[in-house]
């Protein structure tokens, strides 16, 4: 709009950065000569801090211009990288690959094999991190991870990372030890100096084929420093914009004055700063609550022998001025001062350090949508065999024997059956040495007991042969008999025990 003004070939102060346009001043030029040596030798991961506007995102682009044929070149800027598999996508969408219906494992293999040294290749990964102080610590921690894929040697992946104040106290955390011990270089950009700004104007009115001599006068290039105080960014701004009002207003070379009206334009401020302030005399009032904001221009030097009476009376009454303001200020002002702080108290800032935590959400599973499988029928054919040993082999006892003819021999008068011979196993005890237990059974009365059927009377029923259980209630475990076959029984048992005796054997062994 005003190159043709100016006889300029092109806009000189652009608004996005351009590698074109680079002039090399100050800590800017010195990071670029830091960080090139670190990619060249694979030193390790650096670190650029400065504040907003300083040329974080010019000098990457310088960077990736001089390692473009070198390297293949990953610029992350602008992006909000919350889960590592964002990240992931972001690499791989930046080296033009594959990266939609991805999942983080597929994703980190991918870009893995991608870093494979091939013959006619790069020599690997340029990775481009601007606003890296928004990165949560779990891809900071991946992008660590990145930068451990070593070929031969020489690391796959060399990484730059850019961001404000708070990515280095990002990087003090524990969790990020690792990651801060391989920083291999760390630059700082600060604002250019006066002359620093002066050079930069200059240079880049020349880029364009025009003198700045003859667009800008020497009070207007100090006033674009103070104005600004050396952001590359803010100068940018008010150099384009008061070009553009020049042009509007017919004007051949700009001022001080004309630098002010940009600036307060721009920030839109209620008056122009270049106004002197007022001085008020010994005798004067207060200052009317007016608060001065101060002026661009530097302040005069003062030059030893040309202070006078009157120079110093004047700054004693500045000094008075000062005073009262603060006096009005401090009894007027606590409203303001409690809202100012309310407002403070609002806008602060979330606290960095704060645990984070990633969620994960899965589908909902369909149990019936997975595959079944055919039931296999296990046999084992250890258990047949041992059924099969152990079906031809009993466990028998004398008393076992006697047990085992009672029952039978009451299921058969209970059926009517003609009773078999059984033999009597007795044994005599004395008096004193009988059991307790048989003792307590002696006692017991058949009739009572709801288990068994009553019994008929001894008058209605044949005489058998009574039978001893004093030999049933000693230990029988020396008494065992162990009888393979069938025919090596013995003779079955002849006596069969009476009916009484029977009910005592199952009501002891009951209590028992």
């Amino acid at each position: 709009m005003y190159e043709s003004h100016f006889l300029l070939s092109h806009r000189p102060f652009a608004a996005a950065p351009c590698a074109d346009a680079y002039i090399p001043t100050g800590s800017l030029e010195q990071a670029r000569q830091t960080l090139i040596r670190c990619i060249d030798r694979a030193e390790g991961p650096g670190l650029v801090i400065g504040p907003a506007g300083t040329g974080k995102s010019l000098l990457f682009q310088i960077l990736a211009s001089h390692f473009r044929g070198r390297f293949q070149v990953a610029h992350l800027a602008g992006a909000r990288l919350g889960t590592r598999r964002a990240l992931l996508q972001n690499i791989l969408f930046e080296l033009k690959l594959p990266y939609r219906d991805l999942d983080e494992g597929e994703l980190r293999l991918s870009l893995v094999d991608h870093l494979e040294p091939r013959s006619g290749g790069t020599d690997g990964l340029l990775l481009l991190v601007d606003e890296a102080h928004t990165l949560p610590l779990r891809s900071l921690e991946e992008i660590r991870l990145l930068t451990n894929v070593v070929r031969n040697g020489q690391s796959r992946v060399r990484l730059i990372l850019a961001g404000g104040m708070a990515l280095e106290e990002r990087l003090t955390s524990p969790k990020l030890e690792s990651f801060h011990q391989r920083i291999a270089a760390r630059c700082y950009l600060q604002p250019l100096g006066r002359d620093e700004t002066i050079h930069y104007v200059k240079e880049q009115i020349r880029n364009c084929g025009a003198s700045a001599d003859n667009v800008f006068t020497a009070d207007a290039l100090a006033a674009i420093h103070t104005a600004t105080d050396g952001i590359p960014r803010l100068i940018n701004q008010v150099c384009d914009h008061v070009l553009m009002l020049a042009a509007l207003g017919g004007q051949r070379q700009i001022d001080a004055g004309g630098i002010e009206e940009a600036w307060a334009d721009l920030q839109q401020l209620p008056l122009p700063l270049h106004d002197p302030p007022v001085l008020v005399g010994a005798g004067s009032g207060s200052a009317g609550g007016i608060v001065e904001f101060g002026q661009l221009a530097d302040a005069p030097a003062i030059v030893a022998g040309t202070i006078g009476p009157d120079t110093a009376d004047v700054a004693v009454a500045n000094l008075d001025s000062i005073s009262r303001t603060l006096d009005s200020l401090n009894h007027g002002g606590a409203a303001a001062a409690s809202n100012s702080a309310r407002i403070a108290d609002d806008f602060s800032p979330v606290q960095d350090n704060g645990t984070e935590v990633e969620l994960f959400f899965h589908g909902a599973h369909d149990p019936f949508g997975s595959h079944w499988e055919e039931e296999e029928v296990v046999i084992d054919r250890y258990a047949s065999l041992e059924d099969a040993a152990l079906r031809g082999r009993r466990v028998m006892s004398d008393e076992g024997r006697a047990i085992g003819a009672a029952v039978s021999a009451a299921a058969d008068d209970e059926a009517g059956l003609p009773t078999k011979p059984t033999v009597a196993a007795t044994e005599s005890f004395a008096d004193d040495e009988a059991p307790a237990t048989l003792s307590a059974t002696i006692a017991f009365d058949p009739a009572g007991d709801p288990l068994l059927p009553e019994e008929p009377a001894e008058s209605d029923r044949p005489r058998r042969a009574a039978i001893s259980l004093r030999g049933i209630a000693q230990d029988d475990r020396d008494m065992i008999v162990v009888d393979d076959e069938e025919k090596g029984r013995s003779a079955p048992l002849t006596a069969r025990p009476k009916r009484a005796e029977y009910r005592q054997l199952f009501s002891r062994l009951r209590n028992g």
